[in-house]
Protein backbone atom coordinates (compact mmCIF):
# COMPACT_ATOMS: atom_id res chain seq x y z
CA UNK A 1 0.00 0.00 0.00
CA UNK A 2 3.02 2.23 0.83
CA UNK A 3 4.37 1.42 -2.67
CA UNK A 4 1.37 2.42 -4.35
CA UNK A 5 0.72 5.83 -2.71
CA UNK A 6 3.89 6.71 -3.77
CA UNK A 7 2.95 6.19 -7.00
CA UNK A 8 -0.61 7.56 -6.76
CA UNK A 9 0.87 11.13 -5.79
CA UNK A 10 3.74 10.81 -8.66
CA UNK A 11 0.48 10.56 -11.18
CA UNK A 12 -1.77 13.24 -9.43
CA UNK A 13 1.68 15.56 -9.22
CA UNK A 14 1.96 14.78 -12.80
CA UNK A 15 -1.34 15.06 -14.09
CA UNK A 16 -1.20 18.77 -12.24
CA UNK A 17 1.59 19.70 -13.73
CA UNK A 18 -0.06 18.28 -17.52
CA UNK A 19 -2.90 20.70 -16.34
CA UNK A 20 -0.74 23.94 -15.51
CA UNK A 21 1.06 23.20 -19.09
CA UNK A 22 -2.51 22.80 -20.69
CA UNK A 23 -3.77 25.63 -19.27
CA UNK A 24 -0.69 28.37 -19.78
CA UNK A 25 -0.77 27.28 -23.66
CA UNK A 26 -4.68 28.08 -23.94
CA UNK A 27 -5.71 24.76 -25.07
CA UNK A 28 -9.48 25.33 -24.54
CA UNK A 29 -8.90 28.40 -26.74
CA UNK A 30 -7.47 26.19 -29.93
CA UNK A 31 -10.36 24.61 -32.36
CA UNK A 32 -8.39 22.95 -34.60
CA UNK A 33 -7.66 19.19 -33.22
CA UNK A 34 -4.15 18.95 -34.41
CA UNK A 35 -3.18 21.93 -32.38
CA UNK A 36 -4.70 19.93 -29.42
CA UNK A 37 -3.09 17.19 -29.08
CA UNK A 38 0.00 18.94 -30.08
CA UNK A 39 -0.53 21.10 -26.57
CA UNK A 40 -1.53 17.22 -24.91
CA UNK A 41 1.87 15.84 -26.41
CA UNK A 42 4.02 19.02 -25.52
CA UNK A 43 2.91 18.35 -21.97
CA UNK A 44 2.99 14.41 -21.34
CA UNK A 45 6.17 14.93 -22.68
CA UNK A 46 7.71 17.67 -20.50
CA UNK A 47 6.07 16.13 -17.36
CA UNK A 48 7.27 13.06 -18.88
CA UNK A 49 11.02 13.97 -18.95
CA UNK A 50 11.37 15.70 -16.03
CA UNK A 51 9.50 13.25 -13.67
CA UNK A 52 12.17 10.47 -15.46
CA UNK A 53 15.33 12.86 -15.31
CA UNK A 54 14.48 13.14 -11.29
CA UNK A 55 14.40 9.38 -10.95
CA UNK A 56 17.92 9.14 -12.96
CA UNK A 57 19.26 11.80 -10.90
CA UNK A 58 17.92 10.48 -7.57
CA UNK A 59 19.68 6.85 -9.29
CA UNK A 60 22.82 8.62 -9.27
CA UNK A 61 22.97 9.97 -6.16
CA UNK A 62 22.12 6.89 -4.67
CA UNK A 63 24.92 5.39 -6.35
CA UNK A 64 27.72 7.57 -4.56
CA UNK A 65 28.27 9.72 -7.81
CA UNK A 66 27.66 13.04 -5.89
CA UNK A 67 29.45 12.19 -2.38
CA UNK A 68 33.01 14.16 -2.81
CA UNK A 69 30.97 17.01 -3.73
CA UNK A 70 28.29 16.45 -0.99
CA UNK A 71 31.12 16.27 0.99
CA UNK A 72 33.01 19.47 0.14
CA UNK A 73 30.64 21.09 0.93
CA UNK A 74 30.26 20.28 4.19
CA UNK A 75 33.21 20.65 5.28
CA UNK A 76 33.43 23.82 4.04
CA UNK A 77 30.75 24.70 5.73
CA UNK A 78 32.33 23.11 8.75
CA UNK A 79 35.43 25.52 8.60
CA UNK A 80 32.70 28.50 9.88
CA UNK A 81 31.14 25.86 12.16
CA UNK A 82 31.75 24.58 16.01
CA UNK A 83 34.24 21.74 16.16
CA UNK A 84 32.38 20.45 18.34
CA UNK A 85 29.66 20.44 15.53
CA UNK A 86 31.76 18.84 12.93
CA UNK A 87 29.81 15.69 11.85
CA UNK A 88 32.62 13.85 9.61
CA UNK A 89 36.19 13.51 10.21
CA UNK A 90 36.98 11.88 7.06
CA UNK A 91 35.43 11.52 3.94
CA UNK A 92 35.17 7.30 4.60
CA UNK A 93 33.08 8.42 7.59
CA UNK A 94 30.63 10.86 5.46
CA UNK A 95 30.56 7.42 2.88
CA UNK A 96 30.10 5.25 4.98
CA UNK A 97 26.75 7.15 7.18
CA UNK A 98 25.57 7.99 3.26
CA UNK A 99 25.43 4.43 2.35
CA UNK A 100 22.88 3.44 4.51
CA UNK A 101 20.36 6.32 3.44
CA UNK A 102 19.30 4.90 0.00
CA UNK A 103 16.07 6.49 -1.38
CA UNK A 104 13.65 5.16 -3.88
CA UNK A 105 13.77 5.81 -7.52
CA UNK A 106 11.71 3.13 -9.32
CA UNK A 107 8.36 4.94 -9.43
CA UNK A 108 10.08 8.17 -10.15
CA UNK A 109 11.57 6.50 -13.56
CA UNK A 110 7.97 4.49 -14.09
CA UNK A 111 5.56 7.43 -13.95
CA UNK A 112 7.96 9.04 -15.94
CA UNK A 113 8.12 6.54 -18.56
CA UNK A 114 4.60 6.04 -18.51
CA UNK A 115 4.15 10.06 -19.46
CA UNK A 116 6.32 9.70 -22.11
CA UNK A 117 4.49 7.06 -23.58
CA UNK A 118 1.01 8.93 -22.94
CA UNK A 119 3.06 11.76 -25.33
CA UNK A 120 4.25 9.02 -27.99
CA UNK A 121 0.43 8.43 -28.21
CA UNK A 122 -0.46 11.95 -29.18
CA UNK A 123 2.55 12.41 -31.39
CA UNK A 124 1.21 10.62 -34.91
CA UNK A 125 -2.25 12.76 -33.74
CA UNK A 126 -0.47 16.10 -34.13
CA UNK A 127 1.40 15.89 -37.44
Amino acid sequence: MKALRKYLITIIVGLAAVAGIVWAKDIFAQTEPTKIYHILCDAFFAVGWVLFAAGVLVFTSNEGTFDMLAYGISSFIDLFRDKSRKKYATFFDYRESRGEKKFSFGFLILCGLAFLAVSLVFLPLCS
